[in-house]
């Protein structure tokens, strides 16, 4: 039986990859859903997000003629969309973030009034938190999501408003600044008070995008009211205008780094 839920990423990826199979074969839905004996409601789910079965999905591959050489990528996308995120054994109530951001390729965003997550010390986290319904977990959520940047490398633009590095900011977290922003996969830019009056003043916004060139880009931004997110490829590319313009009013990756620096002494 083909799990109700909605697949993760590479759930996503392989369920377009069925459906542009069918159409290569030539079969309309009906056509597929009686030599599959699937209901056609059945397909249809399956096609706009209902994971099928192991053995249903091995008939689709079969029936849509593709060759048994080709088979062994598309179970293991089967088998991806399957496995259990990390996340759920900290018991999150909405997963919806954290899960996008563990799937995605490399996150573009601007603070306005905290540092990225990703690179922030479990005592600048724990202090930001502070005010959370469970603060320890999700302090432990935060330290575990920045593991990404180490394996399977997501790449991180972060441009930071310069205040922020003035509010609860300690030596520590300045050290830990530096040894992040010398990551390969990180760019670490602050944007400078003396910018004046910019968009990024409206506030935070995080846009992350995916090696599946299918796969649209997402924008999340959260307020007291709580978190949105949209994948309107129109805001979206909105989003992801604004935040080019925010850099060109940032310092330099390397004079941000002399700036880090230059706040530890």
């Amino acid at each position: 039986m083909g799990t109700p839920s909605l697949p993760n990423y590479h759930g996503r990826r392989l369920l377009r990859e069925v459906k542009r199979l069918r159409e290569l074969a030539g079969l309309t839905q009906e056509q597929a859903s009686t030599r599959l004996h699937l209901t056609l409601q059945k397909l249809s789910r399956i096609e706009n997000g209902q994971l099928p079965g192991y053995h249903e999905l091995r008939a689709m591959l079969r029936l849509y003629g593709v060759p048994r050489l080709d088979w062994e990528p598309l179970l293991d996308l089967w088998e991806r969309a399957r496995k259990r995120g990390w996340w759920r054994d900290f018991g999150l109530k909405d997963s919806g973030y954290v899960c996008m951001e563990q799937e995605a390729a490399s996150v573009t965003e601007f603070q306005l009034g905290l540092l990225p997550a990703l690179v922030q010390t479990e005592r600048y986290a724990r202090a930001s938190l502070q005010h959370a319904d469970d603060a320890e977990t999700a302090v432990s959520v935060r330290m575990r999501r920045q593991q990404r940047l180490f394996e399977n490398p997501l790449v991180l633009h972060a441009l930071i408003h310069e205040p922020t590095l003035q509010q609860g900011v300690d030596r520590e977290q300045l050290v830990q600044l530096v040894d992040r922003a010398q990551l390969p996969n990180v760019t670490l830019r602050i944007v400078p008070q003396s910018a004046g009056l910019h968009s990024g003043l409206e506030g935070s916004v995080t846009l992350l995008s995916f090696t599946d060139p299918r796969e649209p880009d997402i924008v999340f931004t959260e307020t007291v009211l709580g978190l949105a997110q949209t994948q309107d490829i129109a805001r979206t590319s909105a989003v992801r205008r604004r935040l080019e313009q925010l850099a060109t009013l940032a310092l330099s990756a390397e004079d941000s780094l002399d700036t880090f620096k230059a706040l530890i002494w």
